[in-house]
């Protein structure tokens, strides 16, 4: 799986992501799926996390984030979401935007 590079004008190399600014993105799998709507869970997750992007699956199962990565990483993720959700989530780096289509 390719890797994210933060970078400012350089020659660009095939399956690596780049981000020309301090964007991070995450895949989040909660324990309970996420509901949709004004007030939705789904919603205080991208309020708590300030997203940038945000995307959830058809079935609430997971959500896709594009986060501002000098606020927040995949710990911080975690316990904020933990805390808003009141139950676990699972917080994975994306590094390939080809995979999570």
């Amino acid at each position: 799986m390719a890797g994210i590079t933060k970078v400012n004008g350089v020659a660009y190399a095939r399956d690596v992501l780049y981000a020309t600014q301090s964007h991070d993105v995450f895949q989040i799998t909660p324990t309970t799926a996420l509901t949709a709507g004004l007030g939705g869970t789904a919603q205080a997750v991208a309020d708590a996390l300030n997203a940038q992007l945000f995307q959830t699956a058809t079935n609430g199962a997971s959500c896709i984030v594009v986060v501002d990565g000098h606020a927040v990483d995949a710990t911080s993720i975690d316990a904020r979401l933990t805390e808003v959700l009141g139950e676990a989530v699972t917080v994975a780096a994306v590094t390939d935007l080809y995979g999570i289509s």
